[in-house]
C-alpha cells in the first residue's frame, strides 16, 4: 500500500484547518503541519481528535511567514525534512490550510497509483517583471508585503539596474505555482539541496514560486513532469499540479478567487483533486458542503 504525506502550511482559520485534516485522515496518509509563528491564537490542542487513522505531526519549529518571503521556502523545506525523516512516501503533497480536497481519498490514491512516478509541478512562462525577483539583491526579503520595505526594495533594485549589478548570473531560473505533489526521490533531492537553496534565494523575493521549478530544471526529474510545458498565462487552468485555482475572478493579482457556495457545481465538475482557496470568514457554507460530501 503506497503511503502519502500531506504537508500543510497554515496561518489562520483553524476551524477550517480541522475540517481539512479530517478529510485527509486515512490509513494511507500521514499529515505534517507548519503553523505560522505569527499565529498567536493557535493552540495545538485545537487539532486534538482530527485524526483516527493518520499520524498528525505539528512541527515544533515555527517560522514567521511573510507574503513573498524566503520564510515560505524555509517552511516548505522544514515540512519536507520532517516527512522524509519519518518515512518513505510515494508522494508528498503541499497544501495550504485554506485548501480543500474535492475528491475522495480513494479517488486521489487511485489517480496517483495510475500515474506513479510523475512529478506534479505547474510551470509558468516568465513575465519580464518576474526576473527582478532573483537577479537583484533584495534588502528586505521578508518585506515584499509591507509598503515601506517594498518601496526600499524597489529603489535598491533600481539602483542595481542602473549600474548593471546582478546576482545569480549563472543560474537557469524557472517559474511556477508554489503548490506541488512530488515523489520521494524528488523530495529527498530537494532536502539535499537545502544549503544551495538558502545561498541562492536568501536575498530574493517571492521565491516560493521559483525555487522548486529551478531546482528541477535540467535534471532527470524534468522528464517526469506530468505536464512538461510551461503555460503562457498564469490564469490558465490545467492539470499540471491537479489543483483547481481560479485566478480569473480573484480580488487582486496576488490572490485567487475565494470559492463560495454557488461554486459547488463547478468544483464537482472539474477533474482536479484539490482546490484553493477557501475562507471560513468569507463563506463557511462551501467548506461545510465539501466536508459533508467527502467525510466518511
Amino acid at each position: 500500500m503506497d503511503r502519502h504525506a500531506y504537508l500543510i502550511l497554515a496561518h489562520k482559520n483553524f476551524g477550517q484547518l480541522r475540517k481539512l485534516i479530517e478529510l485527509l485522515d486515512d490509513p494511507r496518509n500521514d499529515i505534517f503541519v507548519h503553523v505560522d509563528a505569527k499565529a498567536k491564537n493557535f493552540r495545538q490542542e485545537s487539532l486534538d481528535g482530527t485524526t483516527r487513522h493518520s499520524r498528525l505531526i505539528v512541527l515544533p519549529q515555527r517560522f514567521k511567514v511573510n507574503w513573498g518571503g524566503v520564510s515560505i521556502m524555509r517552511s516548505e523545506l522544514a515540512l519536507l525534512k520532517k516527512a522524509t525523516s519519518e518515512s518513505e512516501y510515494a508522494y508528498y503533497h503541499l497544501l495550504s490550510g485554506m485548501d480543500m480536497p474535492i475528491k475522495t481519498q480513494d479517488e486521489i490514491h487511485a489517480f496517483f497509483n495510475e500515474h506513479k512516478g510523475y512529478e506534479f509541478i505547474n510551470l509558468w512562462e516568465f513575465k519580464k517583471s518576474t526576473r527582478s525577483r532573483f537577479r537583484y539583491f533584495t534588502v528586505f526579503p521578508e518585506g515584499e508585503g509591507k509598503f515601506r520595505t517594498r518601496i526600499i526594495n524597489h529603489i535598491f533594485k533600481g539602483l542595481q539596474m542602473a549600474v548593471g549589478f546582478r546576482i545569480n548570473r549563472n543560474i537557469d531560473f524557472r517559474f511556477g505555482s508554489q503548490w506541488f505533489s512530488i515523489t520521494d526521490s524528488l523530495a529527498r533531492y530537494v532536502v539535499e539541496k537545502e544549503n544551495w537553496l538558502e545561498k541562492v534565494f536568501r536575498h530574493t523575493s517571492t521565491c516560493d514560486e521559483i525555487f522548486l521549478p529551478t531546482l528541477v530544471a535540467g535534471t532527470p526529474f524534468s522528464s517526469r513532469l506530468y505536464v512538461p510545458a510551461a503555460v503562457k498565462n498564469q490564469k490558465e487552468v490545467n492539470m499540471a499540479n491537479m489543483r483547481f485555482i481560479d485566478w480569473t475572478r480573484g480580488e487582486s493579482v496576488r490572490h485567487p478567487w475565494v470559492f463560495r457556495a454557488g461554486d459547488m457545481s463547478l468544483l464537482e465538475s472539474v477533474p482536479h483533486l484539490w482546490a484553493r482557496k477557501f475562507d471560513e470568514t468569507v463563506d463557511n457554507n462551501i467548506i461545510n458542503m465539501i466536508y459533508n460530501k467527502l467525510k466518511h
